[in-house]
């Protein structure tokens, strides 16, 4: 390399000067040749410029048709779940003298936590989705933006559902990031708080709530089965220091106890997390209940995702996922091994909550919202098979624990995840990836009790060979005490049909909750369901 730090000049034949030889060439030509030369060189670059430019902006305006294209398709998919979707819970449950009957004593309230940044026409429309919710009593819009003050005349309620929620709105003097949802969530009405960012629409809001109603001090979140497939390995235990925490995105829908958000301002402010830190705090919130997350897996509804501010300036998003989330998971193994019981030093809970992960049958909510999937069948292995000694220099490390034991590939999950039971498409099916045992079992939970006289299973496969080596059982919401039916089964060439009649009971007047098919031998192969359907309902 020359002293100019450019490339070095081909002297050529031994010659020293600094000129390369085509431009010593040059002049020597006559004036007239070498003007004539020039305007050549200068007329095909004008010609070229043209070309390229012309090309360009022809890539522009097929990626500008394409963007209108696909932004139309999800106006048009976000349209028809709002002329259709609406909660199966009764509005006047919900009031105060129905909060306090016997049979409701389950039903629990709750405040919805909005951000506000750059996405009014999103979170205007959330807003007005969410009042259709009977348990939806509370939303705090926390406005981020600084440059756009909102009022209470900014949102609408379609009043055609039931009372609508009490509004509180709170423009930010400082753009706090995802701390400001936490914030509201300690500040709000009720003992429980439901989150929604404003580029997503949760269109199983009624399943995610009775999941959440069985175990309502946990932390339950909703994503895409390449997410929860991610989140199963994100798991970090040890045992030795009761550590069992897990990573959860809280965005797409999450119902959380109010408790622990004012929980995680503590723990912030007791281990001095610094301010960039706290503005991604949702990459440390899950984790630092020391709790795995309820997670369901179904299909996500997108809004518009433009302006997302945890986007703007960031070249790399998963590097600072990855790099908060291990250093979240490192301070809390620090705390539970130097602390053997929760202080407030750290405030960091020490039990773990049940129901645990190998009791934790719910998997996914039915395409309708008007049930769940249920089985006891988890392809994935125990989180506590991999022990965590805060010894990672990259999630990478933790992936491989994870992938070296019995863990299905992410083209198995992709295609034969949970939600394809019950996604109300015919040619995707869940596999259970592993033979039922004996005791294994699989159903519905439904948002509300239904007399079931009908239940069919479409499958990929014959299910004549599953003729007698089942029971069916049913139970109240609660799903602890279950009672076996009678049943008589149809098998046809990818279906069966069981015709099912349950014995009275004072514990199910309305009829039941949940219905499982429990198996009364050991099985040699997975089974395969496709659909199912209920009274001629196909879920």
């Amino acid at each position: 390399m020359n002293r100019n730090g450019g490339l070095p000049l081909h002297a050529g034949n031994g010659r020293t000067s600094g000129y390369p030889s085509a431009l010593g060439s040059l002049i020597k030509l006559k004036p007239r040749r070498l003007a004539f030369l020039i305007g050549f060189a200068i007329l095909t670059l004008l010609t070229l410029n043209r070309l390229f430019s012309s090309s360009e902006s022809n890539h522009v305006e097929v990626d500008r048709a394409e963007q209108a294209r696909s932004d139309a398709e999800r106006e048009a998919a976000v349209q028809k779940i709002l002329q259709t979707r609406k909660s199966a819970f009764s509005f006047s449950d919900f009031t105060e003298e129905g909060l306090v009957l016997p049979e409701n004593d389950h039903l629990l309230p709750a405040t919805a936590i909005l951000l506000g940044w750059k996405r009014l026409d999103g979170l205007r429309l959330i807003v007005n989705y969410l009042a259709r919710y009977p348990y939806i009593k509370q939303i705090i819009v926390w406005n981020n933006n600084l440059e756009e003050r909102l009022t209470d005349a900014d949102f609408h309620f379609d009043s055609q559902y039931g009372t609508p929620p009490e509004l509180m709105i709170n423009n930010s003097g400082e753009n706090l990031h995802d701390l400001a949802k936490y914030m509201s969530c300690s500040l709000a009405k009720y003992e429980h708080c439901y989150f929604q960012d404003d580029d997503w629409l949760n269109t199983h809001m009624d399943s995610l709530y009775s999941n959440f109603l069985n175990s309502p001090s946990l932390i339950h979140t909703t994503t895409l089965p390449m997410i929860n497939i991610e989140h199963r390995r994100w798991s970090f235990t040890n045992e030795e220091i009761k550590m069992h925490a897990g990573f959860a995105w809280m965005g797409t829908g999450s119902f959380l106890p109010r408790n622990k958000a004012q929980r995680l301002l503590e723990q912030a402010a007791s281990g001095n997390l610094a301010k960039d830190r706290t503005r991604v705090v949702d990459m440390y919130f899950s984790i630092w209940t020391n709790q795995y997350p309820y997670q369901l897996i179904n299909g996500l509804t997108p809004l518009d995702q433009k302006n997302g501010w945890s986007t703007e300036g960031v070249s790399d998003h998963w590097a600072i996922v990855f790099r908060n989330m291990l250093d979240a998971a490192s301070r809390l193994h620090d705390a539970l091994k130097a602390n053997p019981e929760i202080s407030e030093k750290d405030y960091f809970p020490r039990d773990e909550e049940v129901p645990l992960v190998k009791d934790r049958h719910t998997r996914s909510p039915c395409h309708n919202d008007k049930c769940l999937f249920k089985t006891s069948i988890d392809p994935f292995p125990d989180p506590k098979e991999v022990v965590f000694n805060n010894d990672l220099q990259s999630i990478d490390e933790q992936n491989q624990k994870f992938y070296a034991l019995d863990f299905p590939t992410n083209e198995f999950w992709d295609k034969f995840s949970f939600i394809h039971a019950v996604d109300h498409d015919p040619a995707t099916c869940w596999n259970s990836y592993k033979s039922p045992q004996a005791g294994d079992s699989f159903g519905l939970q439904m948002v509300t009790a239904t007399p079931m006289r009908r239940l069919t299973i479409n499958s990929s496969k014959s299910l004549s060979y599953l003729d007698g080596s089942f029971s069916v059982m049913v139970s109240d919401h609660r799903g602890e005490q279950w009672i076996t039916c009678k049943h008589t089964a149809r098998p046809s060439s990818h279906s069966m049909q069981l015709d099912i009649s349950c014995p009275s009971s004072t514990a199910l007047p309305k009829g039941f909750h949940n219905v499982k098919i429990q198996f009364n031998a050991n099985l040699d192969k997975p089974i395969e369901v496709c659909g199912m359907e209920v009274d001629g309902m196909q879920v």
